[in-house]
């Protein structure tokens, strides 16, 4: 009885007038509510410049933003964000009870097989579903990390910290929902007051920027994605148009589905550009921008997409998975593992696993053709603004290509779409590593000669 009232509670106080926007707005009700989580946090950031940076205990600091987010987890996951603390409870009992080193390796399996787990009863469904695995996935890295650090740092005297305090730093709310990731480090310097100096904080505009912007890619997803619609590609008249146009409206249907993570990270580092968790040490308020907006969009190269997009979590599995490879002695396959696992990470639906690989083949042409003679000679024929533009429609149009798999998912339908433009990306990048192995191999005999 005490739930079936605070469910309805829930149900007049937080989903209605949800489901209401939702519903004037066309829009999934998932997604609204998510967004306003993300809003929730503004607040929640301003609240913390106000009042709660002003007290002088670190515990009642954490203990007050442990509050505030389990009541963003309550608002936008119900109580599947119980899972988030089941994610917390298990590495402390195993840090807890296990040699560290063992405790680490059990770690990453128990947060990455709960993460697998989550996919398979909830997200085996051909649309991308919104729901507490969203943030589970990134309670994840914050639990592999956390463990992998103490494990590494153990011959400091490193102590295990308290299961209040890792659970703080799960729901903490700047983070918590969508990212962007941050380590446990930054997470005790900010609360012991260490992070920065209090007196030099950040102004509230570039938080009000960062929001603007992310506001303002939310909104052009919406407009984009009503006009590149993937229902459109499946279409006899998508079929009846020439082959540049269908590769053109790929390459723009691919990227505009992008801007929707654009939005929802911009808005969730805004909270934390409020209340100084972005510092970065040199009195700047980008420590933890997960993408270099103007560079993504100027990007003439896969390599420097990867390198502006989603840099947090790229820099975290450089970390702690594709630097635990080194003992392989071999960095393709080093960087190989890294895509298998950032695969398993995004979902369990084949169409991440063709995304990704797609991404390590298209990774290893471009190296080798930095030294392929015949792309030179094109290069220097070409005039510096023709070979710009160019590249940048070939960053634009193989990122789309590989993002088929990863907005589609089912092997059908992927296949269906790379068929109606002739598998072009892959057939370019297999000329060219051929290129490149022929090349690379006449020039090693000439050096032998």
């Amino acid at each position: 009885q005490h739930y079936y009232i605070t469910n309805n509670l829930r149900m007049a106080i937080l989903e209605g007038p949800v489901n209401l926007l939702a519903s004037n707005m066309g829009l999934p009700v998932d997604a609204v509510r998510l967004v306003t989580g993300l809003l929730f946090c503004q607040i929640f950031a301003v609240l913390h410049r106000v009042v709660i940076s002003k007290m002088s205990d670190p515990t009642t600091k954490r203990t007050i933003h442990l509050l505030l987010g389990l009541f963003l987890g309550y608002y936008v996951w119900d109580l599947d964000c119980l899972h988030h603390c089941a994610s917390a409870l298990g590495f402390y009992l195993m840090f807890s009870i296990l040699p560290w080193e063992l405790a680490a390796k059990l770690n990453f399996l128990y947060q990455l097989g709960y993460l697998a787990v989550g996919y398979y009863f909830n997200n085996l469904v051909e649309n991308y579903a919104i729901n507490w695995t969203t943030s589970q996935a990134v309670v994840t890295l914050k639990m592999i990390g956390i463990g992998f650090d103490l494990c590494d740092r153990q011959k400091d005297g490193v102590k295990l910290p308290g299961v209040m305090t890792i659970l703080g730093y799960v729901f903490f709310m700047g983070t918590y929902l969508v990212g962007p990731l941050d380590d446990f480090k930054r997470f005790e310097a900010f609360f012991s007051d260490k992070l920065f100096d209090k007196e030099k904080g950040p102004g509230i505009g570039i938080g009000l920027k960062r929001v603007a912007h992310g506001v303002f890619y939310l909104v052009v997803s919406v407009l984009t994605t009503s006009f590149f619609t993937t229902d459109y590609m499946f279409t006899p008249q998508f079929l009846d148009l020439l082959l540049p146009l269908r590769i053109l409206y790929v390459t723009a249907w691919g990227h505009c589905g992008l801007y929707k993570y654009l939005g929802v990270w911009c808005i969730a580092e805004s909270a934390c550009m409020y209340m100084g968790y972005t510092f970065n040490g040199e009195e700047k308020w980008d420590g933890l921008r997960n993408v270099s907006t103007n560079a993504f969009h100027q990007s003439t190269k896969l390599q420097d997409i990867i390198e502006t997009w989603n840099i947090n979590t790229s820099n975290w599995c450089a970390k702690h998975i594709y630097k635990r490879c080194r003992f392989l002695g071999n960095k393709s396959l080093s960087q190989l593992i890294t895509m298998l696992f950032l695969a398993t990470w995004h979902g369990l639906h084949l169409g991440y696993f063709i995304c990704f690989f797609q991404e390590f083949l298209y990774l290893f042409m471009e190296k080798g053709a930095s030294t392929n003679p015949l792309l030179k000679q094109v290069s220097n024929v070409l005039p510096k603004s023709v070979e710009k533009l160019l590249c940048w429609l070939y960053a634009k149009l193989f990122l789309s290509f590989a993002l088929v798999g990863f907005e589609l998912y089912t092997f059908d339908k992927i296949m269906y779409i790379y068929g109606s433009i002739y598998y072009i990306c892959p057939v370019i990048a297999l000329v060219i590593i051929s290129t490149n192995t022929i090349f690379a191999e006449k020039i090693s005999s000439d050096k032998i000669e």
